[in-house]
Order: C-alpha cells, then structure tokens, then sequence
C-alpha cells in the first residue's frame, strides 16, 4: 500500500512540475484562444453590417488619416504614450463594436495573428497589438503611415516577441473592414527610443511600420520594421482560416510542450489501464472466493 501512494505522489508530482514548466506556452495559449474569440466578435458584427456602414466607417478614417496628414502631427515612443480614450476624435475611428478593435495584423513569417486596439497602453500592449496614435489609422491609402506595436518576452503571451525573425521581403498583412492588406518589407532599423522620424508620413507612399523593444529583456531601443503596401494575391481565403492557421503552426513548433503533453497522455493511458486490470483483478478475486 504503501508503495502505491508513494508512486501515485510522485507520478502527480511529475506531473505538476510538467505544467509549471510549460506555464509560459499554456499561458499563451490561452492568450492567443482568447484573441481568436475577440476577432471571431469582431468579424461577427462586420458581417452584420451593410456596405453603405461599412463604407461609411472607412470614409470616416481616409478623412482622419488626410488630417492627420495635413496636420504635421507629433509622433511619440510608443512605449511611453497615454491611453487613446484622452483623445475621443481618435477612439471612435473604425471602433465598430466600441470594443476598441481596429482590425488584425497577421505577419505569416512568424506565426503571428493579433488583434489591433486603439493606443499602446500598457492594458493594450499585454493581449495585443497597438496602433500609435498620432499616425495613420491602418486602412491604406498614399500619404499614409500606420504604426503598430507589440511587446516581446511577456511570460503571458509571445505578440512581438519573434519579430526580429522578420527579414527584407517578408508579406505581412493588415485585415480591415472585410478587406485584406498586403505589406512588404523593405527595411528594418534599430534605433533609440526619442528617434521616431522615420515613422512619419512620406508623401504619395502607402507604409506601415511594426514596432517592438529590442535588445530582448534589455529594451533599451526599438525594432522599426518598415513595409510599404504591395498587391495582394489572395493568399489567405479568410480571416477565421489565417488566424486558426497562425495558431496551428505555432503551436507545432512548441515542441517541449508537444513533448510533455504526450508523456502526461502516455502517463493517463498507463494509469488508466492499471486501474482497469485492478478492477478486474479483485473482481476475479471476489468470485473465486464466492465459488470456494
């Protein structure tokens, strides 16, 4: 008996520590479920919508981002900006669902699918992607420049965290209002923090910048990725079918977590199976003693 409880205690034990060591990719992957909720939301209530509000919304944001663009705006570190509900005019622009969602940003080359919000604070900087406030809300067009940011090294939740993966001519896309936008990479810089000029709008092209910390865990500068907008080839058929996508591969190349999921399976099989052949053990037992 005794022999039991110390195999079953150290089996639970084995066990235990096999979670508390996969705690970061379980964490994730539960942060990247929960994003797959909030853009299924999300692309629920744009199929609910008809054209004309649609059309509405996007005519709403080329005429903030023609503004924007006239107004010499004042670009800020991203990591240091405030809560995009202090400027009301910015916060109401392509929030549809009044849930703060702008669209998705979805960068294949890493496996990467996010949620865009309003502003980098720091609440939505820990479940998503951030758009800066101050430039180009990201619905394409010339003379326009959409900045997006994302942490690296959450324990919680990977976001940016691959992003230096990114190389020259690497697509990634931006899904908005029903539609699909392409960007090609054609720079990566890294510079301080206080230098943001080259986050400013270009006259007559289509750009969009991704923006993390860098060196990972010292964040002393910033990663700048700089794409300008490319023709689309129909490569993804769907948000829902690029997002569970993204997912999927990600979770392929987990290979410790794969690793100890299929031993603490391999372990609940044994277990199982022991506890059956006990089962008919004693029942055996019972009935021979009945027939003496």
């Amino acid at each position: 008996m005794r022999n039991k409880i110390i195999g079953t205690f150290a089996v639970l034990l084995l066990m235990a520590g096999l979670l508390i060591f996969n705690y970061p990719t379980i964490s994730t992957l539960y942060n990247q479920l929960h994003q797959g909720t909030v853009m299924a939301e999300y692309d629920e209530g744009l199929a609910k919508m008809e054209q004309e509000e649609l059309d509405a919304y996007r005519q709403e944001a080329v005429e903030y981002n023609e503004r924007l663009a006239g107004s010499g705006a004042v670009i800020q570190d991203a990591f240091t900006q405030g809560d995009a509900g202090e400027d009301p005019e910015y916060a109401g622009i392509l929030d549809m669902e009044e849930s703060g969602v702008m669209g998705a940003v979805e960068i294949p080359g890493i496996n990467v699918y996010l949620p865009i919000y309003h502003g980098t604070s720091a609440d939505v900087l820990n479940i998503g992607a951030g758009h800066l406030m101050g430039t180009s809300v990201p619905v394409g067009g010339e003379s326009t420049h959409s900045v997006l940011t994302g942490h690296r090294g959450l324990p919680t939740a990977e976001l940016f965290t691959d992003l230096d993966q990114v190389r020259e001519g690497d697509v990634f896309y931006i899904h908005i209002l029903k539609e699909t936008l392409a960007y090609r990479v054609y720079d990566i810089e890294t510079v301080l923090p206080e230098q943001v000029d080259s986050l400013s709008i270009q006259e007559g092209r289509d750009l969009v910048t991704l923006v993390t910390c860098t060196p990972y865990g010292i964040n002393s500068h910033r990663l700048l990725i700089h794409a300008e907008r490319t023709d689309y080839d129909g490569a993804q058929d769907s948000q829902t079918a690029a997002m569970r996508e993204s997912l999927w591969q990600w979770l392929l190349s987990q290979k410790t977590f794969l690793l100890s999921v299929g031993l603490i399976v391999i372990m609940l099989i044994y277990g199982i199976i022991r506890f059956i052949r006990r089962i008919r053990t004693n029942s055996r037992k019972k009935k021979e003693e009945a027939n003496q």
